[in-house]
């Protein structure tokens, strides 16, 4: 297991190092709690807010550039897509001091986590020992996730073509935030004595500046998929142990329907079929 750390705004060395230390804490608590495997190597990446919304445009374009080899797109369907994404690239600009961490696959194919170390100032994390580490675990489980599914798309912009048509969008926000946020709070329990909440940190002018905008939640997942999600993968694993939650990794006709987001005991049952 390689834990990599790039401080690329090369003035951040002491968070780059905390970071290091954090994830070599909190990563066999990760797998213990998941049940899932560890990758060989999991990669952080330290960017000036301007870098991290490039980064961030760029993760688009290349799950819509694995759309277009994989599906058979028209000409319509592309030139759509890519005009919508032009529209969306003034988002990041809008939200990038309240997105703690995004974690997706790099340009050399690498699962990676990006960050902007004056968001975290913002959101009050440097402050806030407990918090810091949730947040760091909490993108471990999304590395974890990841390799969990390898081989499984979940990430497209055309879902009916992928035979995922039928499968609400928000099942998979729902799982992949509730089943990060459960296990950050297992890991920061065990460390700290009680789950830690980034969202007590006091915050800057400009994140309160930022999270007052009209809307602005609507760019990204919404608190419930975080809490309500967690609710969802607690029932599961306590009726099926993290095994049988983790079959869901590489079977998506096991996401939760609308019905079963809403009452976490029907989605529980189902998966022990």
């Amino acid at each position: 297991m390689t834990f990599i750390v790039l401080d690329e705004t090369r003035r951040n060395a002491d968070l780059r190092d905390r970071i290091l230390g954090i994830l070599d804490t909190v990563a066999p608590h990760v797998a213990e709690t998941t049940g899932l495997p560890l990758p060989a190597e999991v990669r952080y990446r330290l960017l000036t807010p301007k870098a991290w919304r490039e980064e961030h445009r760029k993760n688009y374009d290349r799950v819509l550039a694995r759309d277009i080899t994989d599906l058979e797109l028209t000409p319509a369907e592309i030139d759509g897509t890519r005009a919508e994404l032009k529209v969306a690239g003034i988002f990041p600009i809008l939200v990038w001091p309240l997105m703690l961490a995004n974690t997706h696959r790099a340009a050399d194919g690498q699962r990676e986590t990006i960050i902007a170390p004056k968001t975290w100032r913002h959101a009050g994390l440097l402050a806030n020992e407990p918090a810091l580490y949730q947040v760091v675990a909490h993108e471990l489980v999304h590395h974890l996730q990841a390799e969990a599914r390898s081989g499984v798309i979940w990430k497209t912009f055309f879902p009916d073509k992928r035979g995922m048509g039928d499968i609400p969008r928000s099942s998979f926000t729902f799982v992949l935030e509730g089943h990060a946020d459960w296990t950050d709070r297992q890991v920061t329990t065990r460390l700290f004595g009680t789950p830690a909440d980034h969202r007590q940190a006091p915050k800057s002018w400009r994140y309160r500046l930022h999270n007052g905008l009209p809307g602005i939640r609507h760019l990204g997942p919404s608190r419930e998929a975080y809490e309500q999600g967690a609710v969802l993968i607690a029932h599961a694993v306590d009726a099926h142990g993290t095994h049988g939650v983790n079959r869901i990794w590489k079977d998506v006709s096991l996401l939760p329907t609308t019905e079963e987001i809403a009452d976490p005991g029907v989605w529980a049952r189902r998966l022990s079929v």
